[in-house]
């Protein structure tokens, strides 16, 4: 099966190793990955900030980008982007089939079992891929698959925003933080794990690094890590 890999522009800016884990996945779940040379931006921010028009107009570039490459589905991490995507819909704009890696991942990984001991990790939901696109089942299936799930204090649509969403970085960075810090120390530090997944950019920027931060602090540390990063790191201890 073939499919295009979007990264997004802050996976693609701030973690081009995450890029990397991506592909490897996807290519060790079986799929033949195509990789733009250029992608463009969703327009997620757009979206954010109410600009209906510009958001259309630039849906408009994005959806020519895509629906010249043959391939049977898109898939992205990026929540926002995901998120993004499936806006275009209502502005009347269309895509090829959109899928979050989450969910590709969950379905090819149904028949898969690590032998190994599972480690106990939590799962943070990410706004934009659960409040605000439903996605909140197939992250946690994939993680199953290979390790033993905690969730957090609040979860799923009652979970925290890590606080870095929205356009707030630009903002209120501190803001963001000591919003990243609070969800750490309320909802994550007392479940006891030592890894911490989520599956969107921006919530892996604010809360590894309000993680460091905690750690300074407390001596306790959480590692944030990328949901596509943590199934390949257990899928390539199966060899």
């Amino acid at each position: 099966m073939d499919i295009l890999y979007w990264a997004g522009c802050t996976f693609r800016y701030r973690f081009p190793e995450v890029v990397e884990d991506h592909l490897k996945l996807l290519e060790k779940l079986g799929f033949r990955t195509k990789r733009l040379t250029r992608e463009l931006c969703c327009g997620d921010p757009l979206l954010l900030m109410g600009k209906s028009r510009e958001f259309k107009d630039n849906a408009v570039k994005v959806s020519k980008l895509l629906r010249e490459n043959n391939v049977d589905f898109v898939v992205t991490e990026c929540a926002g982007c995901y998120h993004a995507f499936k806006a275009y819909e209502k502005v009347s704009v269309e895509l090829p089939p959109i899928r979050h890696l989450s969910q590709v991942a969950a379905e090819a990984l149904r028949k898969t079992s690590i032998s190994n001991q599972k480690e106990k990790v939590a799962y943070h939901d990410p706004c934009e891929l659960g409040r605000m696109s439903g996605v909140y089942d197939e992250p946690r299936e994939a993680l199953r698959a290979v390790a033993e799930l905690v969730e957090p204090l609040t979860s799923k649509d009652m979970a925290m925003c890590c606080g870095g969403g929205g356009g707030l970085w630009a903002l209120a960075p501190e803001l963001c933080l000591t919003i990243a810090e609070i969800r750490l120390e309320r909802d994550v530090e007392p479940i006891g794990v030592s890894k911490l997944v989520t599956a969107c950019p921006a919530c892996l920027l604010n809360l590894s690094i309000a993680a460091e931060r905690r750690k300074a602090l407390t001596n306790r540390g959480v590692e944030v890590v990328d949901l596509g990063s943590y199934l390949l790191s257990r899928l390539e201890e199966q060899g």
